[in-house]
């Protein structure tokens, strides 16, 4: 982390993160799950996203409550209407995990999404592997670890 460049601005932030679909994507219901993001890896490390940046656990618990709270809507690459929306959502932190019995070490801090997708055209995108994962969109202030 110590060569990455951290501004103390704020600016609009993209971060993408695979679909699950092969277990997670259920033609029932049109459910897609997966990571929405990751802070830290399940072996502690932690993960960059595109650009180089890192979402600490107590900051994203907070964005996803706010995002659960106010919005819920899912759009497809930050264009266009809803096609879809939040319908599960948990913040796995540390405090969480032990709390649900989950051993260290098992499972990212991270936030873990299911997406009722409403659009018949956009699921089947989805299926065929053209749209791969989720990028969570927002702004941030970024700072130096």
């Amino acid at each position: 982390m110590e060569d990455s460049i951290y501004l103390d601005e704020e600016r609009d932030v993209s971060i993408n993160f695979e679909i699950m679909k092969s277990a997670f994507a259920t033609d029932e219901g049109h459910l897609i799950s997966g990571w929405g993001n990751v802070s830290i890896n399940a072996d502690g490390s932690l993960p960059l996203d595109w650009q180089d940046d890192v979402i600490m656990p107590q900051t994203l618990e907070k964005a996803a409550i706010n995002f659960m709270a106010e919005y819920r809507e899912s759009g497809v690459r930050h264009a266009g209407g809803a096609v879809g929306t939040v319908v599960e959502s948990i913040v796995f932190t540390k405090e969480k995990q032990a709390a649900i019995g989950i051993p260290p070490g098992h499972v990212p801090e991270g936030w873990f999404i299911t997406v009722k997708v409403m659009d018949e055209g956009i699921f089947k995108e989805v299926q065929e592997g053209k749209l791969k994962m989720f990028s969570l969109q927002g702004r941030s202030k970024r700072f130096k670890l």
